[in-house]
């Protein structure tokens, strides 16, 4: 549900990783993810995926592959 993206949304990079505040912008079947906080180590062919929060926890909003 594309509503979903217009609230406070997180991504994580790596499984390990934390997650990150993010502004995503949905085209078509890419998006651009414009982080609101620093990361370090980014690189082309990581996965990234979206989440947003509510009062049960975080959500999964889907993902994909790191282009650049």
């Amino acid at each position: 549900d594309k509503s979903d993206f217009e609230k406070e949304l997180f991504v994580k990079v790596r499984s390990t990783g934390k997650l990150i505040k993010a502004k995503i912008d949905i085209q078509d079947t890419s998006a651009n993810v414009n982080l609101l906080e620093e990361e370090q180590g980014i690189a082309p062919g990581q996965a990234c995926v979206f989440y947003s929060k509510n009062n049960l926890g975080y959500k999964v909003l889907g993902g994909g592959w790191i282009k650049s």
